[in-house]
């Protein structure tokens, strides 16, 4: 890494992350590049390559920034094995929905920082107190981990094909037909749009019950 030149402006790692997660957040990360961030910044692009090789250094620090906002309550004395682990599966889940933008780094980043594995850390401890070994809680940890991330990433992907950060309207398939999708029609027909909290919820509670609560001694 070369030297800094004098009078070159000072810039701190919490500076360019900050500026970096509020570009994603307003324009999503197509629009993130070194030189627009530099432009944010104030600074030459060459003075933020100092600080950032490159963009994918910088998405690996967005990342471990958004893994920071993972806050994990400790968990009440009464609380039940499965209140634990969703407390931090939703914990993770809500720091990826705030930057909603910046989930689909999560398919491509590894773990590989203190900030990152600071919630991985806390659910293995749990897993671990509620009796798992080290086989069913790695499995557990990667299962639940990686249904939230995926489908945070396709909540987010509904979010920017639609015209309003809300929730998504779901839109019926075109050009089927009763006789070559009798099973489709009925459930189009009959089934309530449930969103995407409530099956999200759903789909958590049964990979916890047969990963963790199934996994229990005794």
């Amino acid at each position: 890494m070369t030297a800094r030149k004098a009078n070159t402006p000072t810039l701190t790692r919490e500076q360019i992350i900050s500026t970096a997660i509020a570009i994603v957040d307003r324009e999503g990360l197509d629009a993130l590049s070194l030189r627009r961030l530099a432009s944010e910044l104030g600074v030459g692009t060459m003075t933020l390559y100092y600080h950032v090789p490159d963009k994918a250094a910088l998405k690996d620090l967005i990342f471990e920034a958004v893994m920071a906002e993972v806050h994990i309550a400790d968990s009440a004395p009464d609380a039940t094995a499965e209140e634990r682990v969703l407390a931090v599966a939703y914990a993770l889940r809500d720091a990826l929905i705030k930057h909603i933008n910046a989930a689909p780094i999560a398919l491509t980043q590894s773990m590989n920082t203190p900030g990152q594995l600071r919630p991985i850390e806390k659910l293995l401890g749990i897993l671990f107190e509620l009796g798992l070994d080290e086989t069913d809680a790695t499995v557990a940890v990667e299962v639940v981990g990686q249904y939230i991330i995926g489908t945070s990433v396709i909540y987010a992907n509904r979010v920017a094909a639609s015209e309003e950060h809300g929730e998504p309207v779901a839109k019926e398939p075109d050009g089927i037909s009763p006789e070559e999708f009798p099973n489709l029609m009925r459930m189009m027909s009959a089934a309530g749009y449930l969103g995407w909290s409530e099956p999200f919820d759903r789909g958590l509670r049964a990979l916890i019950k047969g990963l963790v609560l199934d996994k229990i001694p005794g």
